[in-house]
Protein backbone atom coordinates (compact mmCIF):
# COMPACT_ATOMS: atom_id res chain seq x y z
CA UNK A 1 0.00 0.00 0.00
CA UNK A 2 1.56 3.58 -1.39
CA UNK A 3 0.57 6.46 1.00
CA UNK A 4 2.12 10.12 0.53
CA UNK A 5 5.24 9.59 2.75
CA UNK A 6 5.93 5.98 3.06
CA UNK A 7 5.43 2.18 1.24
CA UNK A 8 4.04 -0.74 3.30
CA UNK A 9 4.09 -4.01 2.83
CA UNK A 10 2.11 -6.46 5.46
CA UNK A 11 1.99 -9.94 6.21
CA UNK A 12 0.02 -11.47 8.43
CA UNK A 13 -1.73 -15.28 8.49
CA UNK A 14 -6.03 -15.80 7.54
CA UNK A 15 -7.46 -13.92 10.72
CA UNK A 16 -9.58 -16.17 13.10
CA UNK A 17 -11.71 -15.01 15.86
CA UNK A 18 -9.91 -15.30 19.77
CA UNK A 19 -6.58 -16.43 18.09
CA UNK A 20 -3.53 -14.39 17.89
CA UNK A 21 -2.03 -12.88 14.94
CA UNK A 22 0.92 -11.14 14.15
CA UNK A 23 1.10 -8.58 11.45
CA UNK A 24 4.74 -8.04 9.68
CA UNK A 25 4.72 -4.31 8.76
CA UNK A 26 7.52 -3.42 6.62
CA UNK A 27 7.96 0.01 6.42
CA UNK A 28 10.01 2.14 3.22
CA UNK A 29 10.24 5.71 2.80
CA UNK A 30 9.61 6.49 -0.26
CA UNK A 31 11.92 9.27 -1.16
CA UNK A 32 15.08 7.62 0.00
CA UNK A 33 14.19 3.86 -0.57
CA UNK A 34 15.34 3.27 3.16
CA UNK A 35 13.94 1.20 5.68
CA UNK A 36 11.84 3.01 8.84
CA UNK A 37 14.60 2.65 11.68
CA UNK A 38 12.68 3.76 14.49
CA UNK A 39 9.24 5.00 15.82
CA UNK A 40 5.81 3.30 16.80
CA UNK A 41 3.21 1.66 15.03
CA UNK A 42 -0.11 1.81 15.59
CA UNK A 43 -2.78 -1.03 13.91
CA UNK A 44 -6.88 -0.26 14.40
CA UNK A 45 -9.00 -3.36 13.35
CA UNK A 46 -12.76 -2.54 14.46
CA UNK A 47 -12.63 -1.45 17.82
CA UNK A 48 -9.09 -3.41 18.52
CA UNK A 49 -5.97 -1.78 18.78
CA UNK A 50 -2.70 -3.12 18.25
CA UNK A 51 0.00 -0.47 19.05
CA UNK A 52 4.39 -1.95 19.04
CA UNK A 53 6.54 1.43 20.26
CA UNK A 54 9.66 -0.27 18.28
CA UNK A 55 10.89 -2.04 15.27
CA UNK A 56 11.91 -5.47 15.72
CA UNK A 57 14.66 -4.46 13.35
CA UNK A 58 15.36 -1.90 10.77
CA UNK A 59 11.86 -1.52 8.70
CA UNK A 60 9.96 -4.11 10.11
CA UNK A 61 6.96 -3.55 12.89
CA UNK A 62 5.15 -6.37 14.38
CA UNK A 63 2.05 -5.37 16.39
CA UNK A 64 0.58 -8.75 18.09
CA UNK A 65 -2.76 -10.15 19.21
CA UNK A 66 -5.99 -11.75 19.32
CA UNK A 67 -9.55 -10.16 17.92
CA UNK A 68 -12.44 -10.44 19.12
CA UNK A 69 -14.53 -9.36 16.71
CA UNK A 70 -15.86 -11.93 13.71
CA UNK A 71 -16.39 -10.40 10.13
CA UNK A 72 -15.31 -7.61 7.44
CA UNK A 73 -13.78 -4.98 9.78
CA UNK A 74 -12.61 -1.37 8.60
CA UNK A 75 -8.43 -1.63 9.16
CA UNK A 76 -5.84 1.51 9.29
CA UNK A 77 -2.71 1.50 10.11
CA UNK A 78 -0.41 4.17 11.50
CA UNK A 79 3.21 4.81 11.52
CA UNK A 80 4.93 7.82 13.88
CA UNK A 81 8.48 8.22 12.84
CA UNK A 82 11.43 11.09 13.09
CA UNK A 83 11.92 9.32 9.29
CA UNK A 84 7.57 9.70 8.22
CA UNK A 85 4.32 10.01 9.92
CA UNK A 86 1.46 9.03 8.07
CA UNK A 87 -1.79 6.85 8.86
CA UNK A 88 -2.61 4.58 5.88
CA UNK A 89 -6.21 2.88 5.76
CA UNK A 90 -5.87 -0.51 5.06
CA UNK A 91 -9.67 -0.86 3.90
CA UNK A 92 -11.58 -4.21 4.94
CA UNK A 93 -9.87 -7.04 6.83
CA UNK A 94 -12.00 -10.13 7.29
CA UNK A 95 -11.97 -12.15 10.82
CA UNK A 96 -13.12 -15.69 10.48
CA UNK A 97 -15.47 -17.03 12.74
CA UNK A 98 -13.44 -20.67 12.75
CA UNK A 99 -10.20 -22.04 11.60
CA UNK A 100 -12.65 -24.06 9.36
CA UNK A 101 -13.79 -20.71 7.65
CA UNK A 102 -10.21 -19.62 7.21
CA UNK A 103 -8.66 -22.69 5.56
CA UNK A 104 -11.81 -22.92 2.82
CA UNK A 105 -11.19 -19.11 2.10
CA UNK A 106 -7.58 -19.89 1.75
CA UNK A 107 -7.91 -22.81 -0.83
CA UNK A 108 -10.56 -20.40 -2.43
CA UNK A 109 -7.86 -17.54 -2.75
CA UNK A 110 -5.25 -20.03 -4.14
CA UNK A 111 -3.64 -18.67 -6.92
CA UNK A 112 0.14 -18.92 -9.30
CA UNK A 113 1.98 -16.26 -9.46
CA UNK A 114 1.62 -14.19 -12.63
CA UNK A 115 4.35 -14.90 -15.39
CA UNK A 116 7.55 -13.61 -15.40
CA UNK A 117 7.39 -12.24 -11.90
CA UNK A 118 10.33 -11.58 -9.75
CA UNK A 119 10.57 -11.96 -6.35
CA UNK A 120 13.02 -9.49 -4.51
CA UNK A 121 12.78 -9.22 -1.13
CA UNK A 122 12.23 -5.98 1.55
CA UNK A 123 15.87 -6.58 2.80
CA UNK A 124 17.17 -6.36 -0.48
CA UNK A 125 14.97 -3.16 -1.80
CA UNK A 126 16.42 -1.51 1.35
CA UNK A 127 19.83 -2.66 0.85
CA UNK A 128 19.79 -0.63 -2.76
CA UNK A 129 17.46 1.90 -1.75
CA UNK A 130 15.18 1.19 -4.50
CA UNK A 131 13.25 3.72 -5.43
CA UNK A 132 9.47 3.55 -7.44
CA UNK A 133 8.03 6.03 -9.34
CA UNK A 134 3.85 5.80 -10.54
CA UNK A 135 2.67 5.76 -14.02
CA UNK A 136 0.08 8.13 -14.51
CA UNK A 137 -0.74 10.61 -17.09
CA UNK A 138 1.52 13.70 -18.49
CA UNK A 139 1.68 16.62 -20.74
CA UNK A 140 5.30 16.12 -22.96
CA UNK A 141 6.58 18.16 -24.99
CA UNK A 142 8.36 16.61 -28.48
CA UNK A 143 11.97 17.91 -29.49
CA UNK A 144 14.13 18.51 -32.48
CA UNK A 145 17.72 18.24 -31.20
CA UNK A 146 20.32 19.61 -32.84
CA UNK A 147 24.30 20.03 -32.33
CA UNK A 148 25.42 22.99 -30.67
CA UNK A 149 28.15 25.01 -29.03
CA UNK A 150 28.89 27.56 -26.23
CA UNK A 151 30.24 30.64 -27.22
CA UNK A 152 30.51 34.14 -25.38
CA UNK A 153 28.01 36.26 -25.02
CA UNK A 154 28.35 39.99 -26.80
CA UNK A 155 30.72 41.88 -24.55
CA UNK A 156 31.49 39.05 -22.54
CA UNK A 157 34.91 38.67 -24.30
CA UNK A 158 37.29 41.48 -24.58
CA UNK A 159 41.08 40.96 -26.04
CA UNK A 160 43.08 43.95 -24.61
CA UNK A 161 45.86 45.57 -26.81
CA UNK A 162 48.78 47.87 -26.37
CA UNK A 163 47.07 51.35 -27.17
CA UNK A 164 50.92 52.41 -27.74
CA UNK A 165 54.46 51.16 -28.57
CA UNK A 166 56.61 50.85 -25.71
CA UNK A 167 57.81 48.83 -22.61
CA UNK A 168 55.61 46.95 -20.15
CA UNK A 169 55.21 48.20 -16.83
CA UNK A 170 53.39 47.01 -13.75
CA UNK A 171 50.00 49.06 -12.40
CA UNK A 172 50.35 50.85 -9.01
CA UNK A 173 49.83 47.26 -7.47
CA UNK A 174 53.07 46.48 -8.35
CA UNK A 175 52.47 43.13 -10.37
CA UNK A 176 51.17 42.54 -13.61
CA UNK A 177 47.69 40.35 -14.28
CA UNK A 178 48.33 36.69 -14.46
CA UNK A 179 45.98 34.06 -16.08
CA UNK A 180 43.41 32.61 -13.81
CA UNK A 181 42.82 36.05 -12.01
CA UNK A 182 39.74 38.14 -12.05
CA UNK A 183 39.99 42.01 -12.80
CA UNK A 184 37.24 44.49 -12.61
CA UNK A 185 35.92 46.90 -15.08
CA UNK A 186 38.54 49.63 -15.16
CA UNK A 187 41.21 48.27 -12.57
CA UNK A 188 44.91 49.52 -14.32
CA UNK A 189 46.39 46.29 -15.59
CA UNK A 190 49.81 47.83 -16.89
CA UNK A 191 51.25 51.04 -17.75
CA UNK A 192 53.79 51.00 -21.08
CA UNK A 193 56.30 53.76 -21.11
CA UNK A 194 56.74 55.17 -24.74
CA UNK A 195 60.31 55.93 -25.97
CA UNK A 196 61.23 59.29 -26.01
CA UNK A 197 63.79 61.13 -27.39
CA UNK A 198 65.13 64.18 -25.40
CA UNK A 199 63.38 66.67 -27.79
CA UNK A 200 60.19 64.57 -26.41
CA UNK A 201 61.12 64.89 -22.94
CA UNK A 202 61.73 68.34 -23.32
CA UNK A 203 58.55 69.22 -24.79
CA UNK A 204 56.34 67.42 -21.86
CA UNK A 205 58.52 68.92 -19.31
CA UNK A 206 57.59 72.38 -20.81
CA UNK A 207 53.77 70.88 -20.99
CA UNK A 208 53.66 69.84 -17.37
CA UNK A 209 55.30 73.56 -16.28
CA UNK A 210 52.74 75.15 -18.54
CA UNK A 211 49.46 73.28 -16.79
CA UNK A 212 51.62 73.89 -13.20
CA UNK A 213 51.50 77.97 -14.07
CA UNK A 214 47.82 78.04 -15.67
CA UNK A 215 46.74 75.77 -12.12
CA UNK A 216 48.81 78.70 -10.03
CA UNK A 217 46.87 81.64 -12.11
CA UNK A 218 43.52 80.19 -11.70
CA UNK A 219 44.20 79.57 -8.05
CA UNK A 220 45.51 83.00 -7.84
CA UNK A 221 42.01 84.49 -9.40
CA UNK A 222 40.01 83.09 -7.00
CA UNK A 223 41.93 84.34 -4.03
CA UNK A 224 41.29 87.75 -5.45
CA UNK A 225 38.04 87.04 -6.04
CA UNK A 226 37.25 85.81 -2.35
CA UNK A 227 37.72 89.15 -0.10
CA UNK A 228 36.02 91.91 -2.89
CA UNK A 229 32.79 89.50 -2.73
CA UNK A 230 32.92 89.47 0.78
CA UNK A 231 33.15 93.47 0.65
CA UNK A 232 30.10 93.62 -2.29
CA UNK A 233 28.36 90.96 0.01
CA UNK A 234 28.80 93.24 3.32
CA UNK A 235 28.42 96.74 1.06
CA UNK A 236 25.14 95.35 -0.30
CA UNK A 237 23.72 94.22 3.26
CA UNK A 238 24.62 97.63 5.14
CA UNK A 239 22.66 99.89 2.04
CA UNK A 240 19.52 97.53 2.75
CA UNK A 241 19.46 98.00 6.21
CA UNK A 242 20.32 102.11 5.57
CA UNK A 243 17.28 102.38 3.34
CA UNK A 244 14.71 102.04 5.43
CA UNK A 245 15.42 104.76 7.93
CA UNK A 246 16.52 107.38 4.90
CA UNK A 247 19.85 107.06 5.81
CA UNK A 248 20.64 105.73 2.13
CA UNK A 249 18.81 106.61 -1.13
CA UNK A 250 17.36 103.92 -3.51
CA UNK A 251 20.85 104.75 -6.18
CA UNK A 252 22.85 103.69 -3.75
CA UNK A 253 21.48 100.45 -3.03
CA UNK A 254 20.86 99.41 -6.65
CA UNK A 255 24.87 100.49 -7.21
CA UNK A 256 25.50 97.72 -4.40
CA UNK A 257 23.46 95.07 -5.79
CA UNK A 258 25.61 95.65 -9.28
CA UNK A 259 28.87 95.60 -7.54
CA UNK A 260 27.61 92.27 -5.75
CA UNK A 261 26.64 90.84 -9.11
CA UNK A 262 30.03 91.58 -10.52
CA UNK A 263 32.07 90.19 -7.54
CA UNK A 264 29.77 86.89 -7.67
CA UNK A 265 30.64 86.25 -11.52
CA UNK A 266 34.07 87.07 -11.18
CA UNK A 267 34.22 84.59 -7.85
CA UNK A 268 31.78 82.11 -10.10
CA UNK A 269 34.10 82.52 -13.11
CA UNK A 270 37.64 81.56 -11.18
CA UNK A 271 36.12 78.79 -9.93
CA UNK A 272 34.93 77.12 -12.84
CA UNK A 273 38.03 77.87 -14.62
CA UNK A 274 39.81 76.01 -11.59
CA UNK A 275 37.31 72.84 -11.44
CA UNK A 276 37.86 72.98 -15.45
CA UNK A 277 41.16 72.51 -15.19
CA UNK A 278 41.41 70.26 -12.58
CA UNK A 279 39.08 67.49 -14.51
CA UNK A 280 41.30 67.91 -17.47
CA UNK A 281 44.16 66.72 -16.04
CA UNK A 282 42.29 64.33 -14.15
CA UNK A 283 41.41 62.65 -17.81
CA UNK A 284 44.78 62.64 -18.73
CA UNK A 285 45.87 61.26 -15.39
CA UNK A 286 43.71 58.19 -16.51
CA UNK A 287 45.31 57.78 -19.25
CA UNK A 288 48.91 59.07 -19.22
CA UNK A 289 50.96 60.22 -16.55
CA UNK A 290 54.33 62.61 -16.45
CA UNK A 291 56.70 61.05 -13.92
CA UNK A 292 59.45 63.16 -11.89
CA UNK A 293 62.19 62.07 -14.60
CA UNK A 294 60.73 63.33 -17.75
CA UNK A 295 59.23 59.86 -18.65
CA UNK A 296 55.19 58.92 -19.93
CA UNK A 297 53.70 56.53 -18.96
CA UNK A 298 50.07 55.07 -20.56
CA UNK A 299 47.58 53.25 -18.40
CA UNK A 300 45.98 49.82 -19.75
CA UNK A 301 42.41 49.66 -18.40
CA UNK A 302 40.33 46.21 -18.24
CA UNK A 303 37.51 47.13 -20.22
CA UNK A 304 34.88 44.36 -18.62
CA UNK A 305 34.61 42.84 -15.37
CA UNK A 306 36.01 39.03 -15.98
CA UNK A 307 38.76 36.20 -15.69
CA UNK A 308 42.19 37.35 -17.38
CA UNK A 309 43.42 34.55 -19.38
CA UNK A 310 46.31 33.87 -21.89
CA UNK A 311 48.50 36.96 -20.48
CA UNK A 312 51.77 35.50 -21.44
CA UNK A 313 53.43 38.62 -20.94
CA UNK A 314 56.29 39.86 -18.67
CA UNK A 315 57.66 42.81 -17.25
CA UNK A 316 59.95 44.93 -18.96
CA UNK A 317 59.20 43.63 -22.27
CA UNK A 318 58.69 45.79 -25.37
CA UNK A 319 55.65 45.57 -27.40
CA UNK A 320 54.36 47.23 -30.24
CA UNK A 321 50.74 49.32 -30.59
CA UNK A 322 47.95 46.81 -31.06
CA UNK A 323 49.84 43.52 -29.68
CA UNK A 324 47.84 41.10 -27.21
CA UNK A 325 48.43 41.74 -23.89
CA UNK A 326 45.41 39.66 -22.30
CA UNK A 327 42.16 38.38 -22.86
CA UNK A 328 39.35 38.80 -20.42
CA UNK A 329 36.34 36.38 -20.27
CA UNK A 330 33.14 36.47 -18.07
CA UNK A 331 32.17 33.39 -17.90
CA UNK A 332 28.58 34.00 -16.11
CA UNK A 333 27.43 35.21 -19.26
CA UNK A 334 27.52 32.87 -22.15
CA UNK A 335 25.71 31.85 -25.24
CA UNK A 336 24.83 28.84 -26.33
CA UNK A 337 24.37 28.63 -30.53
CA UNK A 338 22.62 25.53 -32.29
CA UNK A 339 22.08 24.93 -35.91
CA UNK A 340 18.82 23.36 -37.53
CA UNK A 341 18.84 22.15 -40.31
CA UNK A 342 16.68 24.06 -43.39
CA UNK A 343 14.63 21.49 -43.98
CA UNK A 344 13.20 21.21 -40.09
CA UNK A 345 12.56 24.89 -39.72
CA UNK A 346 9.07 24.62 -40.66
CA UNK A 347 8.70 22.92 -37.41
CA UNK A 348 9.82 25.66 -35.31
CA UNK A 349 8.01 28.60 -33.62
CA UNK A 350 8.78 32.51 -33.85
CA UNK A 351 10.59 31.83 -30.20
CA UNK A 352 10.90 28.25 -28.95
CA UNK A 353 11.35 27.18 -25.69
CA UNK A 354 14.79 24.79 -25.70
CA UNK A 355 16.53 22.54 -22.96
CA UNK A 356 20.40 22.18 -23.23
CA UNK A 357 22.47 19.08 -22.58
CA UNK A 358 25.98 18.54 -22.50
CA UNK A 359 28.15 15.29 -23.16
CA UNK A 360 30.66 16.57 -20.83
CA UNK A 361 28.00 16.95 -17.76
CA UNK A 362 25.54 14.26 -18.00
CA UNK A 363 23.91 15.38 -15.35
CA UNK A 364 23.73 19.12 -16.39
CA UNK A 365 20.24 20.12 -18.25
CA UNK A 366 19.31 23.79 -18.53
CA UNK A 367 15.69 24.61 -19.40
CA UNK A 368 16.47 28.33 -22.01
CA UNK A 369 13.97 30.95 -23.54
CA UNK A 370 11.50 30.16 -20.88
CA UNK A 371 10.02 33.49 -19.00
CA UNK A 372 12.41 32.91 -15.92
CA UNK A 373 15.42 31.61 -17.67
CA UNK A 374 17.73 32.75 -20.61
CA UNK A 375 15.88 34.79 -23.41
CA UNK A 376 16.07 33.44 -27.12
CA UNK A 377 19.15 35.74 -28.44
CA UNK A 378 18.61 35.03 -32.20
CA UNK A 379 16.87 33.25 -34.86
CA UNK A 380 18.91 33.20 -37.43
CA UNK A 381 17.63 35.14 -40.86
CA UNK A 382 19.82 32.87 -43.60
CA UNK A 383 20.63 29.87 -43.85
CA UNK A 384 24.54 28.86 -44.31
CA UNK A 385 25.23 27.93 -47.89
CA UNK A 386 27.26 25.17 -46.78
CA UNK A 387 25.72 23.34 -44.07
CA UNK A 388 22.10 24.32 -44.94
CA UNK A 389 21.72 25.13 -41.01
CA UNK A 390 20.41 27.74 -39.25
CA UNK A 391 21.80 29.46 -36.42
CA UNK A 392 19.59 29.50 -32.96
CA UNK A 393 21.04 31.30 -30.38
CA UNK A 394 20.20 31.29 -26.49
CA UNK A 395 21.07 32.64 -23.73
CA UNK A 396 22.79 30.61 -21.31
CA UNK A 397 22.20 31.01 -17.35
CA UNK A 398 25.64 29.53 -15.39
CA UNK A 399 25.59 31.11 -11.79
CA UNK A 400 27.55 28.17 -10.88
CA UNK A 401 29.89 28.28 -12.90
CA UNK A 402 30.81 25.01 -14.47
CA UNK A 403 29.69 25.41 -17.97
CA UNK A 404 32.78 26.24 -19.95
CA UNK A 405 33.03 28.03 -23.25
CA UNK A 406 33.63 26.03 -26.24
CA UNK A 407 31.79 23.25 -24.70
CA UNK A 408 30.07 20.33 -26.96
CA UNK A 409 26.22 20.40 -26.28
CA UNK A 410 22.98 19.38 -27.70
CA UNK A 411 20.11 21.74 -28.11
CA UNK A 412 16.62 20.23 -27.82
CA UNK A 413 14.16 22.47 -29.18
CA UNK A 414 10.62 22.59 -28.47
CA UNK A 415 8.35 21.97 -31.19
CA UNK A 416 4.79 21.59 -30.28
CA UNK A 417 3.32 19.44 -26.57
CA UNK A 418 1.32 15.89 -26.38
CA UNK A 419 -0.94 14.36 -23.94
CA UNK A 420 0.29 11.42 -22.68
CA UNK A 421 -2.13 8.96 -20.90
CA UNK A 422 0.85 7.19 -19.46
CA UNK A 423 4.63 8.21 -18.71
CA UNK A 424 7.03 6.95 -16.27
CA UNK A 425 10.74 8.09 -15.83
CA UNK A 426 12.86 6.95 -18.41
CA UNK A 427 15.77 5.70 -15.88
CA UNK A 428 13.03 3.26 -15.17
CA UNK A 429 13.49 1.76 -18.73
CA UNK A 430 15.90 -1.52 -18.74
CA UNK A 431 17.12 -2.02 -22.37
CA UNK A 432 17.62 -6.24 -22.54
CA UNK A 433 18.96 -7.43 -25.65
CA UNK A 434 18.22 -3.90 -27.63
CA UNK A 435 14.58 -4.11 -26.24
CA UNK A 436 12.72 -1.39 -23.17
CA UNK A 437 11.54 -3.27 -20.17
CA UNK A 438 10.47 -2.01 -16.91
CA UNK A 439 9.54 -4.16 -13.69
CA UNK A 440 6.16 -3.31 -12.15
CA UNK A 441 5.71 -3.94 -8.77
CA UNK A 442 2.85 -6.33 -8.38
CA UNK A 443 3.17 -6.58 -4.34
CA UNK A 444 5.94 -5.67 -1.70
CA UNK A 445 8.33 -8.28 -2.81
CA UNK A 446 6.71 -9.31 -6.06
CA UNK A 447 7.54 -7.54 -9.38
CA UNK A 448 7.13 -8.73 -13.16
CA UNK A 449 8.81 -7.85 -16.20
CA UNK A 450 6.87 -5.99 -18.57
CA UNK A 451 7.73 -5.34 -23.05
CA UNK A 452 7.39 -1.68 -23.47
CA UNK A 453 6.55 0.29 -26.32
CA UNK A 454 7.26 3.68 -25.64
CA UNK A 455 6.74 6.80 -27.39
CA UNK A 456 7.67 10.43 -27.13
CA UNK A 457 10.43 10.90 -24.81
CA UNK A 458 10.57 14.58 -23.11
CA UNK A 459 13.90 15.15 -20.85
CA UNK A 460 13.58 12.63 -17.95
CA UNK A 461 9.88 11.28 -18.97
CA UNK A 462 8.75 9.27 -21.40
CA UNK A 463 5.17 7.68 -23.10
CA UNK A 464 4.59 4.31 -22.72
CA UNK A 465 2.26 3.40 -25.16
CA UNK A 466 2.08 -0.20 -24.15
CA UNK A 467 3.23 -1.83 -21.33
CA UNK A 468 2.38 -0.20 -17.99
CA UNK A 469 -0.73 1.11 -16.72
CA UNK A 470 -1.55 4.24 -15.48
CA UNK A 471 -1.58 3.72 -11.51
CA UNK A 472 1.20 1.33 -11.49
CA UNK A 473 4.63 1.69 -10.04
CA UNK A 474 7.96 0.70 -11.98
CA UNK A 475 11.15 0.42 -9.98
CA UNK A 476 13.62 3.36 -11.14
CA UNK A 477 16.63 3.85 -9.54
CA UNK A 478 18.19 -0.02 -8.86
CA UNK A 479 15.53 -1.44 -11.67
CA UNK A 480 18.86 -3.10 -13.28
CA UNK A 481 19.70 -5.44 -9.73
CA UNK A 482 16.03 -6.67 -10.00
CA UNK A 483 17.05 -7.41 -13.51
CA UNK A 484 19.55 -9.35 -11.96
CA UNK A 485 17.49 -11.30 -9.84
CA UNK A 486 15.63 -12.38 -12.53
CA UNK A 487 18.32 -13.81 -14.00
CA UNK A 488 19.81 -15.33 -11.51
CA UNK A 489 16.81 -16.23 -8.62
CA UNK A 490 18.92 -18.29 -6.38
CA UNK A 491 21.53 -15.80 -5.54
CA UNK A 492 18.78 -13.33 -4.40
CA UNK A 493 17.71 -16.18 -1.96
CA UNK A 494 14.07 -16.92 -1.20
CA UNK A 495 11.49 -16.03 1.43
CA UNK A 496 13.05 -14.37 5.09
CA UNK A 497 12.75 -15.38 8.32
CA UNK A 498 11.04 -12.92 11.12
Amino acid sequence: LFGERVLLFMEHPRLVLGEPARFLAHFSVLATGEPVRSGRVVLEIGSETLAVDAPKRDGLFIPEGALSEPGRLRARLTVTSAQATETLDLGEIIVHPSPEDARAAALADAAEEPAGSVPFLMEQQWKIKLLLARAGPAQLTRRLSVPARVIAAEGASALVSAPVPGRLLPPESGLLVRSGERVEAGQEIAWIEPPLTAADAAQLAALALEWDLKQFAFDQAVTAAAPRLRFAESEHERMAQLLPNGLATQQQLDQAERDLAVAQGAMSSALSASVALEQLQSRRADSAAVHADGTLRVVVHAPIAGMAVATGRVLGESVEAGDPLLRVVDGTRLWIEGRVSEFDIDQLSAAPQAVASFPALPARRISVGGRTDGRMILFGPEVDALSRTLVLTYELPNPEGDVRLGMLADLEIAVDRADAGVAIPYEAVIMEQGLPTAYVMLGGELFQRRDLVLGLRDGELVEIRSGVQSGEHVATMGAAMIRMAALSPASFGHGHEH
